[in-house]
């Protein structure tokens, strides 16, 4: 019934044009949630929680987490076993389970005192404080015990009127300017019973409800929070609106599902000739935010603004990074070189601009003694003013002046100016024998290295590096990174296909001394002096512009905590260590030991599991969650041969000789995860044969056939069989139908499935047939079998060794890339993750007024505040409180608007750290290991390069609030004494750490980063190259831009893997 929905956007408006008309409000239970106040839904579980583990202590920590769907359908099924108890959802639950936990009328008391004895009304209740101020507002009505709207009354200009059982007659009085009539619809626990349960519901004081019925006849009646499962309370309102009034109704729901009690009395309004609409919304405070933004004018609005932006002093600290001086364990070498730029530029102005001005500027620069780029309507330029006049003409405007550049031009990485300064560089390295430039970032030899045959074609492979300029550690940097290019024989580029493919092989296993000899090259070929190269651009022109560069790189030296032997470094060394760091100890994983009487640790996640068991093993040894039971989609032709496949799920596995550094033993799901796996045969109810698609003559219509086929398959499977995990079966004959392309719109065949299956809450597991024929069955079956316990909402592992007061948020966007520029759908993704890494609730949101930089999303201050806010209530939703500490983690900067709506938004958090977190796309360094040499007689003790990558682990503190740390690379092997490096493919690349806000020690940040890089359940790597708050919140912004809802609506990511 889309005719019943109104937009929030529109409603607010309404207010606003109505404003000189008394407003009422009636308050649920969820708008105290971010008040520290449960809803009724965490009130249900939390009463059902302490039923179950009161009848099976021990498994306290298994259901800490009652967001978690694993937790929630564990205790349901011992509940529905037990016989006796509502069935879910159902409307007499919160009336059942509070006189079943509590049959005492005094414990239920007490619960509700306990749980309000320390309340504070969050913003929400004083923006509703300030309408009332302004007459917007005249009652509010209310099915709370809190008391929060009086509370919040008192520090404003306005007389709160309590209204509750034993003075029922204030409801009739009409209130005086300055007074807001709070009326307690189920009486007030302070003096007398508790009146909360359904007998008592259901002798609710008549005087009341003809009250509400007297108020709603003229009063627009706005109604937040509340579920509508009172049956007394629905008939009240149903009997109001039944009758003819002018009195509006906005039913404001959390999320866009209306209840079918909400849609009944929506009906009745609208038959009744009244206005009725339901309201779509993110929650209690975003709707008075924007209300009160929209409605209040002058001194009030300001008040409101300022409330919003009331940050907590302190909460925007930013504290430097900072590394102990500790035993030197490791030295590690960069490709960084410290660079003198030029310490001014030119500056000028054109009378007429070109449409296109950097590719015209490319143009007219070639073959000429200067280089320019446009910024902020004028030319900023390097070279011979000369040769600028000649080429610009009378474009030129005024004088050409010479301005200076601060270290502020070139510490933005992907500035003009730090553009401009490349551009110069690339054109003086270009001038040395046998190297060519691209103008931008790349230089290479002239002759090719090797010449390669590909498809007929004589593809010659040069020699090549990517140059970029960076500023840390104080200096700015000249950064080399080797690599290679393919060209034709004529000196044209190639099909991208060819070119990647070439490079792949020939960079595929570049390990550590292949790099180096190739960084070698290159700074001899570049740098020929020892000491400091002297470049003057233009060349031998007499400019004054010049840059220096040493001739040799950055090292950083790396401590250690450990008991290690601490290596010494020379006299001729320490010159050139321009950074220091640590070395992160690995973090420990939590498993259950074998008889689910307590648990052990091990930082190898598969070895934990053969050794010991699930980390929620507790659930199988009492038989709450005694089996997974898989359910199969695939075509006909494949079914038997898949079906014999599937009967390896027991059968144990063994690493090929090259895995066996990381692999052990597959053992079967059975003894891997200690209960059984039910796997279907063809023919048996859980076994679904998807049709055939027809080729339509339509590539896109073909793709989307595939889809609905399976879709409908996995429905026919779901009504049937109830699996945990639907396995989804795709032949190598449908790859055509994985992906389609074109200008104008996408399609991902695995992206539709997952999104259709989340929105009915149905796991899946995708397997392509080219898995079957693998050579590395040990390996396939590891991750299978942990995908399917995983997907079946069951805990394989937990974290360690996390600060337990800390909990952690990934922020993901996704972007809607076809739509047209300025109308591109921004979808943000918040992820919550708690101090054992295990991913929580999750909100997605749309982004209303996304800020584009470099084609990334960013925050306004409004939509930054709404996020955090809805974070807030993520955090009330799971834990019923605010963190001590909150992380979030994000992959672009955050703008400062966006910084301060985070930390407005998330008032009331002790520390907040904020953190930009990306793979480096430049920076290398190779590890060395200490040598000894007789020279003459004489020990000499110096450094080669390793032949493994830097250890992960190892921090670098690279600027005052930067650091890089290394979430990829070598660590201890489960053979003892070996090492494992994850791939085996080229050296790692470094995270780079940018702290925004925070003052948490860079240890302790490394060491959070390095365990949530092993918080994947959908691989049985060792780690992540990020970490799973970066990955997941990514994943589900992707696949959730393709839901039908999203907003409050949350699903358990797991349902995203």
């Amino acid at each position: 019934m889309k005719d019943l929905s109104l937009p929030l956007d529109a409603f607010v408006r309404a207010v606003g044009v109505d404003h000189e008309v008394p407003h009422a409000m009636l308050l649920g239970a969820g708008a105290s949630v971010s008040s520290a106040i449960p809803s009724a839904w965490q009130c249900i579980w939390e009463w059902k929680r302490k039923i179950f583990l009161t009848n099976n202590p021990g498994l306290e920590k298994q259901f800490s987490e009652l967001t978690l769907l694993s937790a929630q359908r564990g205790i349901q099924d011992w509940l529905d076993k037990q016989g006796g108890y509502p069935a879910l959802d159902s409307h007499e639950e919160y009336c059942f389970y509070i006189e079943k936990c509590f049959p005492v009328g005094q414990h239920r008391r007490q619960f509700f005192a306990d749980m309000i004895r320390n309340a504070k009304p969050h913003h929400g209740y004083k923006l509703l404080s300030l309408l009332a101020e302004a007459g917007i507002v005249t009652s509010c009505w209310t099915m709370n015990f809190d008391g929060l709207v009086a509370k919040a009354g008192g520090d404003y200009d306005i007389t709160p009127i309590e209204v509750g059982m034993d003075c029922q007659h204030r409801a009739f009085r009409q209130p005086r300017r300055g007074e807001l009539l709070c009326v307690s619809l189920h009486g007030d626990y302070r003096y007398d019973e508790l009146k909360n349960t359904d007998g008592e519901l259901q002798k609710q004081e008549a005087e009341l409800r003809d009250a509400l019925i007297k108020e709603s006849r003229d009063a627009t009646l706005i109604v937040i929070g509340y579920s509508g499962r009172d049956a007394s309370l629905m008939k009240a309102l149903n009997d109001a609106y039944s009758q003819p009034g002018s009195g509006a109704l906005y039913w404001c729901g959390y999320g866009d599902h209306i209840a079918t009690p909400v849609k009944h009395l929506l009906g009745a309004a609208r038959a009744a000739n009244r206005t009725a609409y339901f309201v779509p919304t993110h929650g209690f405070d975003d709707i008075l935010s924007r209300l009160a933004l929209h409605c209040l004018k002058d001194d009030r609005q300001d008040k409101a603004r300022a409330l919003l932006a009331a940050t907590k002093q302190g909460s925007d600290i930013c504290d430097s990074f900072y590394v102990d001086e500790l035993p030197c364990a490791a030295l590690i070498k960069s490709n960084a070189f410290e660079i003198e730029c030029p310490s001014e530029l030119l500056e000028f102005s054109l009378n007429d601009w070109p449409e296109k001005p950097w590719s015209w500027l490319d143009d007219l620069c070639k073959g000429r003694n200067f280089v320019a780029v446009p910024f902020k309507g004028k030319l900023l330029a390097i070279g011979l003013i000369d040769d600028i006049k000649e080429a610009f003409g009378n474009r030129i405007e005024n004088s050409i002046e010479r301005t200076p550049v601060t270290d502020a031009d070139l510490t933005i990485e992907n500035g003009t100016v730090n553009s401009l300064m490349l551009r110069a560089l690339l054109r003086v390295f270009s001038q040395t024998t046998g190297i060519e430039a691209d103008n931008r970032k790349l230089l290479w030899q002239s002759e090719p290295d090797r010449v390669k045959p590909f498809d007929g074609t004589q593809c010659h492979i040069h020699r090549a590096a990517v140059v970029s300029l960076r500023f840390f550690g104080d200096r700015n940097q000249l950064v080399l990174k080797p690599t290679v290019i393919v060209k034709n024989k004529d000196g044209s580029d190639l099909p991208k296909d060819v070119s990647s493919t070439l490079k792949m092989e020939v960079l595929g296993y570049e390990h550590n001394s292949k790099f180096n000899k190739a960084l070698d090259l290159w700074r001899k070929l570049l740098f020929p002096q020892k000491g400091t190269n002297e470049f003057e651009f233009p060349a031998n022109c007499g400019s004054t512009f010049r840059f220096k560069v040493r001739s040799a790189p950055c090292f950083a030296s790396i401590g250690t905590r450990q008991n290690e032997r601490p290596i010494q470094i020379g006299d001729g060394m320490r010159p050139h260590i321009k950074q220091v760091g640590v070395n992160v100890p690995e973090p420990l994983l939590q498993f259950s030991n074998k008889q689910a009487t307590g648990f052990v640790t091990d930082p190898h996640p598969l070895r934990g599991l053969a050794n010991n068991q699930p980390f929620d093993f507790g659930l199988t040894s009492r038989g709450l969650m005694p089996a997974v039971r898989i359910g199969v989609v695939c075509p006909t032709k494949e079914s038997a041969q898949l079906a014999r496949y599937l009967q390896q799920a027991n059968v144990r596995q063994q690493p090929n000789n090259s895995e066996a550094d990381y692999l052990i033993d597959y053992p079967g799901f059975q003894s891997a995860f200690g209960l059984p796996v039910e796997l279907p045969q063809h023919g048996d109810a859980g076994w679904s044969v998807c049709p055939e698609p027809m080729d339509t003559g339509n590539e896109l219509k073909t793709c989307l056939q595939a889809a609905q086929q399976i879709t409908r398959s996995v429905d026919s499977l779901v009504a049937a069989n109830k699996p945990n995990v639907v396995l989804v079966f795709i032949p190598e004959r449908w790859s055509r139908f994985r992906v389609y392309r074109d200008e104008n719109e996408g399609f991902d065949l695995h992206d539709f499935v997952k999104a259709y299956c989340i929105q009915k809450g149905i796991a899946t597991q995708f397997l392509e047939e080219h898995t079957l024929a693998s050579q590395q069955q040990c390996r396939v079956w590891w991750w299978l079998a942990l995908a399917f316990y995983a997907k079946a909402m069951r805990t394989p592992w937990a974290l360690a060794s996390l600060d337990p007061n800390a909990a952690f948020v990934g922020l993901g966007f996704t972007v809607d890339r076809y739509a047209s520029r300025g109308h591109q759908t921004v979808l943000g993704c918040s992820h919550l993750y708690n101090s054992q890494g295990q991913g929580l609730q999750f909100r997605l949101s749309k982004i209303e007024n996304p800020i584009m930089r470099n084609r990334n999303p960013h925050m306004s201050y409004d939509d930054a505040r709404q996020v955090a806010e809805s974070i807030r209530q993520l955090f009330f939703e799971s834990q019923s409180r605010l963190p001590p500490r909150v992380v979030l983690h994000k992959q672009t900067p955050f703008l400062r608007d966006e910084k301060q709506g985070l930390l407005d938004g998330l008032s009331g958090v002790d520390s907040i750290d904020l953190l930009e977190v990306q793979v480096d796309s430049a920076l290398r360094y190779v590890s060395s290991v200490q040598t000894t040499k007789t020279i003459n007689g004489k020990r000499v003790v110096g450094f080669d390069e390793d032949n493994f990558p830097v250890r992960r682990g190892t921090v670098v503190k690279i600027g005052s609030r930067r650091a890089l740390v290394w979430c990829h690379g070598v660590t201890d092997s489960v053979k003892s004494g070996w090492k494992y490096f994850q791939g085996k493919r080229h050296i790692p690349s470094p995270l780079i750490v940018k702290r925004h806000a925070g003052d948490t020690d860079l240890e302790t940040i490394a060491a959070e980063l390095l365990g949530l890089s092993k918080m994947d359940w959908n691989s049985a790597d060792m780690y992540s190259k990020l970490p799973a708050t970066i990955d997941s919140s990514r994943q589900i912004a992707r696949i959730g831009a393709k839901l039908q809802r999203f907003g409050p609506v949350s699903y358990d990511y797991r349902l995203f893997m």
